[in-house]
């Protein structure tokens, strides 16, 4: 439970908090009110565990005291209020796991400002109960005191993140949540209006076209913690309304973003009492795929995929050289210690890669010396001591290649890095590994139109040396795009962004939109970029991800308040519900089967 040594707290019903008394209180009378988060029974004496956000402060009721009834009857997560002396436990009862292990209340008095009915689960931090369970009776599980902790610290990490925005001269600027549907990603929650029927709002996927307009505007530097809303399929690290840290800079390359990101990352992990390290390496997003086969690896093992093409050009194994013939690749991984897996993990590794789109895996086990593998046969010497070689293999290490186009090699060995990297839990290099990874292509194919579109972000602006490509080759061109990834998450996405309406309708050109269309969709931004719009980039950092990863938890619905399930219903409110005919008729809408 996370305590807060704050005096401030007094009230009518309480003068100390539960996390407060220590052995300088002792011989006072004081006041405490909380809950009852257990009770015990020593020999007639009763032991209540009284708790509130702050702590828990032992409360003693002895047979015959005039408080004894009332604890006698209390049961679990019952309201109290308890006065009572404080006194210094006996050494040998000292509880130096607890902030107030040195003392105990006798208890007075006990009055109960409220009764519990029978929990529905325990409140116990291993109590084992469903998270479904756990959602629809959010408000109880909230108490316990992980989850308290947890939005305690969100709170306060919050405070920091502005304290040090601030201090960069950032104005905090709320932007809309009621705004027009536009592409970017993801479908959107969608608001119908009643004054306007038959036209609808939309819940803002990010404030990016506000937050591009107010450095239009002049503001030189925003940011806020803003709500975003996005109608995609829910996952451990997704929600359908999420929190980012938004932030936007006029007059700045990629490096100036980076230095203000790289120092706030610095001030949240310092209040958390971590030293994090600048500037944070990065990599172009060619090298990252080809070194680690993923834009969001995690760098806090060193795990490596290595290039073996040139080593099998000669290969008389068909499986490697019809690859190479085709425009393929051969690439490898190392698994430290892995050949202590049997047939049958490798053929879950296998079914892995082949359920990502490869055709298959061969691997190869070092044992005692020498290499096994159904495959051995089909591989010359020559290339069984190149390939070791080239990786480093030691005796009781495994080693797998997919041979395929590298668009379809580097993912599946970087889903098998991520597996190798779960199965034999190598030491961790460092305990918070930062990475900046830069330049993604600007524009993908879209495989239902065929048109171009954009792999991150339809504002992005292309490398100034590479803008030319435009005319000639649109797909090779790479972007001044960024992630920020931390331990393997992406924590962060942004870039420059275009401020010249030309480069922008160019660009919307190449997607497919003609100028009508620009006008009717972007018109807002695509207007201000008329005027004198200065350059400009930022980032939008997800706060719960931040927050999940400090606080090590497997869901971000640990680390808010209210989240929602991953069909997208919140189980205590019973949200998204029907609404009755009368708010239909008032909005014009009409329900069909």
């Amino acid at each position: 439970m996370t305590t807060i040594n704050n005096t401030s707290k007094a009230t009518a019903l309480r003068t100390h908090t539960c996390g407060e008394l220590n052995a300088s209180h002792a011989g006072q009378t004081v006041t405490l009110s909380g809950w009852l988060d257990s009770k015990r029974n020593h020999g007639g004496v009763l032991f209540i565990n009284l708790r509130d956000l702050y702590g828990i402060t032992q409360v003693v009721a002895d047979p015959g005291g005039p408080a004894f009834k009332t604890a006698e009857e209390a049961k679990s997560e019952y309201a109290l209020r308890v006065t009572g002396k404080v006194r210094q436990r006996p050494g040998a009862n000292a509880n130096k796991h607890m902030p107030t292990g040195e003392i105990e209340l006798e208890a007075l008095e006990i009055q109960v400002l409220n009764a519990s009915l029978p929990l529905p689960f325990d409140l116990g931090e291993h109590a084992g109960v469903s998270e479904e369970t756990r959602l629809k009776y959010r408000f109880l599980d909230l108490r316990r005191p992980r989850m308290a902790k947890n939005l305690v610290l969100r709170s306060r990490l919050s405070r920091i993140i502005r304290d040090y925005l601030y201090d960069l001269d950032f104005n905090e600027v709320e932007t809309p949540m009621l705004t027009r549907s536009t592409p970017e990603g993801a479908r959107d929650f969608v608001v119908p209006s009643r004054n306007n029927p038959g036209e609808f709002y939309a819940l803002p996927q990010s404030p990016q076209q506000f937050k591009q307009v107010l450095m239009m505007s002049g503001m030189d530097r925003y940011f806020q913690l803003a709500r975003n809303f996005r109608d995609e399929e829910l996952r451990s690290d997704r929600q359908p309304e999420h929190t980012q840290v938004d932030l936007e800079m006029s007059f700045v390359d990629e490096q100036d973003i980076a230095r203000v990101v790289e120092g706030m990352m610095k001030a949240v992990f310092a209040s958390l009492g971590d030293e994090v390290s600048g500037p944070f390496p990065e990599m172009e997003f060619s090298d990252v795929m080809l070194k680690y086969g993923s834009d969001k690896p995690d760098l806090r093992y060193s795990l490596e995929i290595k290039d073996c093409s040139d080593l099998f050009k000669t290969s008389e194994f068909k499986v490697f050289s019809g690859a190479l013939a085709d425009g393929g690749v051969v690439r490898a991984i190392r698994g430290e210690g892995a050949a202590v897996f049997s047939r049958g993990d490798m053929d879950k590794l296998t079914e892995l890669v082949k359920r990502l789109g490869a055709k298959g895996l061969v691997w190869l086990r070092f044992k005692d010396g020498k290499w096994e593998s159904p495959t051995l046969k089909f591989i010359s010497e020559a290339e069984q001591a190149a390939l070791k070689e080239r990786l480093g293999v030691k005796d009781g290490d495994a080693v797998f290649l997919a041979a395929d186009k590298a668009a379809v090699a580097a993912p599946c060995l970087g889903a098998l890095r991520n597996e190798l990297i779960a199965r034999l839990k190598p030491a961790a290099i460092k305990k918070w590994a930062f990475l900046w990874v830069r330049h993604f292509p600007l524009l993908e194919k879209d495989a239902e139109s065929g048109n171009w579109t954009f792999t991150h972000n339809p504002f992005t602006a292309p490398l100034p040396e590479e803008a030319h490509k435009l005319d000639t080759d649109p797909g090779n061109i790479r972007s001044a795009q960024y992630d920020l990834v931390l331990n393997g998450v992406e924590l962060g996405s942004g870039s420059v962004r275009n401020h010249s309406r030309a480069m922008q309708e160019k660009i919307f050109a190449l997607m497919g939109y003609d100028k009508e269309q620009v006008q009717k969709r972007f018109g807002m931004i695509v207007n201000a970029m008329d005027f004198g719009a200065p350059p400009h980039g930022g980032i939008g950092m997800g706060y719960d991800r931040l927050i999940g990863l400090i606080c090590g938890t497997e869901s971000i619905r640990d680390v808010i308040a209210f989240p929602k399930t991953t069909s997208g219903a919140c189980l205590m409110s019973d949200a998204p519900s029907t609404i009755d005919a009368k708010q239909l008729k008032e909005l014009h809408l009409k329900i069909e089967n």
